[in-house]
């Protein structure tokens, strides 16, 4: 259950959020959980199943880091190619174009960025094959069950929304593994939790995901 305080909080990390796409609008694309939020909270369908996050996640342009560094005490964490800022007490991963190990590169995410107000995010189609690295890393952990979940919750907005979800631009960057985790999301126990138990709910959240899920199998089979 949400409280007024993680509400509060939220909106503080959003403050946060806001600070730096201020700073470097063309430079940053925020990824993650902040992104999956943001996305969920601009579609209607999938508005009441968005999660507050307690951290963040952006990629962002070599020039941009270098005043970045300038700007903010920024420290490197070498072990995972990324580097972590605190700001408004918000702890910030950040990801640099050419020195990042993420699967998407950051000229791709940054051609296909989406932009809700003043931040721009990535795709759902980029974001999907980052969470699905994120999960395929942390699969038996909390963070993974998140993972687990924001990537339902992908699949109700690209479901639900305006545009398509093109699955050719997720494809590229998955293996059978990706596959077969992807299966197994489908058959966990994620979706009845973001339900709530309500079986009408898990039936719609369940039809949206295997959707992606089959066409992900089928592009794999096509690629040999």
């Amino acid at each position: 259950m949400t409280t007024k305080d993680d509400e509060t909080g939220f909106e503080d990390l959003l403050r946060a959020c806001h600070d730096i796409a201020e700073m470097f609008p063309e430079g940053v694309v925020f990824i993650g959980g902040i992104a999956v939020y943001l996305h969920a909270v601009n579609n209607e369908a999938a508005k009441p199943f968005a999660e507050f996050t307690h951290d963040a996640d952006f990629y962002i342009s070599l020039a941009d880091m270098a005043d970045l560094r300038d700007l903010e005490e920024v420290t490197p964490n070498r072990r995972l190619n990324k580097h972590q800022l605190i700001k408004r007490g918000f702890e910030f991963d950040i990801y640099t174009e050419r020195h990042s190990a993420l699967i998407v590169a950051y000229d791709s995410v940054v051609a296909r960025a989406v932009s809700y107000g003043e931040f721009r995010v990535a795709c759902l189609e980029h974001l999907f094959a980052l969470k699905l690295e994120a999960y395929r890393d942390r699969c038996e952990s909390v963070k993974g069950q998140k993972d687990a979940k924001d990537l339902v919750r992908i699949a109700l907005i690209a479901g639900t929304g305006n545009k398509c979800f093109d699955s050719n631009l997720a494809a590229p960057y998955l293996g059978d593994q990706h596959v077969t985790l992807l299966q197994r999301i489908a058959k966990g126990p994620e979706i009845t939790a973001m339900a709530r138990g309500n079986s009408k709910t898990a039936k719609q959240l369940r039809r949206y995901f295997e959707k992606i899920v089959a066409e992900q199998v089928r592009l794999q089979k096509e690629s040999g």
